[in-house]
């Protein structure tokens, strides 16, 4: 039985991390925040008592114990399972059963895969658990016998524990906070909208750097006007910061932006990108309590792999642009020849895009859509100019001339394994498929059609009829809508004919944007 004497509670004045505190003083222990999670496991209540008495008024590093009481081994596993932070147990080891304490060591390592929590076992009949047997065979920090553990000694086992504990705590977090980097550093590098980056960045910092509900922050960029907000967080993902940013954050953007380097504030840092393209961002971010040193390499690994992502944003944009310049350049070529309006590919690229939205077709899906369609003709490029620009009817000859340039230009396109071309393969060989089955060059029938044929049939023929071309004059707005819905289920898809007429006008805004002449 522990015995307690006024020498024992006396502690050395260089035991600074523990402080005895006298038990008429109120230490204010019962925040599990603010404390450090004891369990004492015995089937006898003065165990408890006394337990509770020689460890009741003390600190370790300004937190006081917060006692948990279990009476048997079931009782303990409900408690480990409801308080996953215990700190220390003290476990008994005969209680309901002889091995009533192993049971809860196994269920603590194994079950609950906890290997932080220090165990301290204590025994009143060493004979039932030999001491070499129990140290070998179970993952236990500690052995004592009931009758040796004074009070003193008591303090200095619970001090170890204690020590243990937190340090094992602190190589757990910083190695999740490592994970975290790395895991967040792999997914970013997968985002290429500049707003979904910004976004995605402000979450995953207040992951590794366990922010909870308390941070605050905001991804900005450059304007010719000024900073403006890609996204926000915390009380800067409200409605009121969108329009006007406080003084204080455009203060440290401008002072970030002038010195090109990154500040670390007690509580969060301001981060400045400037990408090879010249786009100036600005990360700010504030985590609402103090970050320790770990935290700011955290800040420091997490914020190069972010500038490299932005710039790898940049890049993949610019490749788009390219790639979106070429494939028009390519579709133009092939509508240039026929003497085709010059903006035709791009009202069939916005038209297709429209349609595949309203369809419901993801954003993704419908911008591939969109940079393929303008290629839908490429195999024009192989019909003689007499027949391309013939301004009468072509004779039956003519016409089977003329549409082989759909399976031309499958051809063409069909040996590439990118996506955009894939899709514009499908798109050049199905586009003048009819949804009964009279079209070219297969005769295909109904959703034996492509989507992607089926979409750009539709947004061709509509750009055709309300264009001029060397064969005919645009025809009225009216007659268009009229020839759609004649061919609703004939040569167009009914549900996209529908979709097409109810939402005209938006077709009309892209008509407009990209009018070669007024027509209507």
């Amino acid at each position: 039985m522990i015995s307690r004497t006024d020498e024992e509670l006396r502690l050395s004045e260089d035991e600074d991390e523990l402080v005895f505190l006298d038990e008429g003083e109120d230490s204010e222990q019962d925040d599990p925040l603010d404390s450090w999670p004891i369990l004492i496991v015995d089937d006898h209540e003065e165990v408890h008592k006394v337990t509770s008495l020689v460890l009741g008024g003390f600190e370790f590093e300004g937190k006081g114990l917060r006692l948990l009481h279990a009476y048997s081994g079931d009782e303990a596993k409900a408690m480990l399972r409801a308080e996953p932070d215990i700190a220390v147990v003290l476990l008994d080891v005969v209680m309901e059963k002889d091995e009533s304490g192993l049971e809860v060591i196994e269920f603590i390592r194994r079950e609950l895969r906890n290997s932080a929590v220090r165990i301290i076992l204590r025994t009143g009949q060493p004979g039932q658990a030999p001491e070499q047997e129990v140290i070998v065979k179970y993952d236990i920090n500690d052995y004592k016998e009931k009758t040796e553990l004074t009070a003193q000694k008591l303090f200095t086992t619970i001090i170890s524990s204690l020590r243990s504990y937190r340090d094992l705590r602190m190589i757990q977090s910083n190695k999740k906070g490592l994970e975290d980097v790395v895991r967040s550093s792999s997914s970013i590098l997968n985002v290429y909208s500049p707003q979904e980056l910004a976004s995605e960045v402000l979450v995953q910092l207040n992951t590794i750097l366990d922010a909870e509900n308390s941070s605050e922050g905001l991804v900005l960029q450059k304007e010719n006007d000024g900073w403006s907000i890609l996204a926000g967080s915390g009380k800067f993902a409200s409605a009121d910061y969108l329009q006007k940013l406080p003084p204080e954050v455009l203060t440290e953007a401008d002072s970030a932006a002038v010195s090109s380097v990154r500040f670390m504030l007690e509580d969060g840092f301001t981060c400045y990108y400037r990408n090879s393209t010249g786009t100036e961002k600005m990360i700010y971010f504030k985590r609402g309590k103090p970050l320790s040193e770990w935290d700011r390499y955290l800040i420091e690994v997490y914020c190069a792999n972010i500038l490299a992502a932005f710039e790898n944003v940049a890049l993949n944009r610019e490749i788009e642009s390219t790639q979106k310049e070429i494939i028009y350049t390519l579709g133009e070529i092939a509508e240039t020849r026929s003497k085709e309006t010059g903006f035709h590919v791009k009202r069939v690229a916005e038209y297709t895009k429209l349609l595949a939205l309203k369809y419901g077709l993801p954003d993704e899906e419908a911008e591939l859509i969109s940079l393929a369609s303008p290629m839908h003709d490429i195999g024009k490029v192989g019909i003689s100019d007499a027949i391309l620009n013939k301004p009468g009817k072509l004779t039956a000859e003519e016409y089977e001339i003329m549409k082989t340039h759909a399976q031309s230009g499958y051809e063409m396109l069909k040996h590439s394994g990118r996506p955009i071309m894939k899709t514009a393969c499908i798109i050049a060989l199905q586009h003048h498929e009819k949804y009964n089955g009279s079209g070219y060059p297969q005769g295909l029938k109904g959703d034996q059609i492509h989507i992607y044929g089926r979409l750009t049939a539709l947004a061709d023929v509509f750009d055709a009829l309300a264009s001029d071309r060397v064969y005919k004059k645009a025809w009225a707005l009216t007659d268009i809508i009229g020839f759609l819905q004649e061919q609703r289920g004939e040569h167009f898809d009914p549900v996209l004919t529908d979709l097409f007429i109810k939402h005209i006008d938006e077709f009309l805004v892209i008509r407009e944007k990209y009018a070669d002449e007024k027509i209507f």
